[in-house]
């Protein structure tokens, strides 16, 4: 069975899943051969999956990332008859790990820490407010205006890629240590 690491989340928000399996060495064919039929049925319920190869170091490991539009597809999809025996078929040449991210939650987590509940909802926008607001106010004063000569698409493109990129890489880890007695109180 699989390991499922589930969190609350809203109805309507998109939900994502990270499903490892290791392959039973020389049943690399039955994978891939698998691999193509889940991933189309998966489809129908309208999940979108990238299949990646992590490492050399682990040649047998498939790391699969599958978005769905919302919960009630991930829940269908999860309570499918075609899901559950396609799961129960791959076990004869893999073995699974799921784990499952529904939103902001995956900014607010301490490093070297395990699983841990995130915080309320109410806590990480306001944590996320005061680490992209003054973004916005920077980006707006002084990129904004140097960008006035270029396309509509491409001005509209830099501000969610320089602020999400700061925002997951710099700002949210720096505020979850800094805030983390507020966000996780014992």
């Amino acid at each position: 069975m699989e390991r499922d690491r589930r969190s609350q989340n809203p109805p309507g928000s998109s939900v994502s899943e990270v499903i490892t399996r290791d392959i039973v060495p020389g049943r690399e064919r039955d994978f891939e051969e698998w691999a193509h039929r889940i991933v189309s049925a998966a489809a129908r319920y309208g999940a979108t999956d990238t299949i990646i190869t992590p490492d050399a170091a682990t040649p047998t490991r498939r790391v699969f990332v599958q978005h769905f539009p919302n919960e009630e597809a991930s829940k269908a999809w999860a309570e499918s008859e075609e899901r559950n025996r396609l799961v129960q078929e791959a076990q004869e040449f893999s073995t699974p790990d799921l784990q499952r991210a529904t939103g902001l939650e995956t900014w607010f987590v301490l490093p070297g820490e395990g699983a841990i509940v995130p915080p309320p909802r109410w806590k990480m926008l306001v944590v996320t407010l005061m680490g992209s607001y003054p973004l916005v106010v920077l980006y707006s004063a002084f990129v904004l205006p140097s960008l006035e000569g270029l396309p509509l698409l491409v001005r509209a493109a830099v501000l969610p890629i320089v602020l999400l990129s700061l925002m997951t890489y710099v700002i949210m880890p720096r505020l979850s240590r800094l805030l983390g007695g507020w966000l996780y109180p014992h």
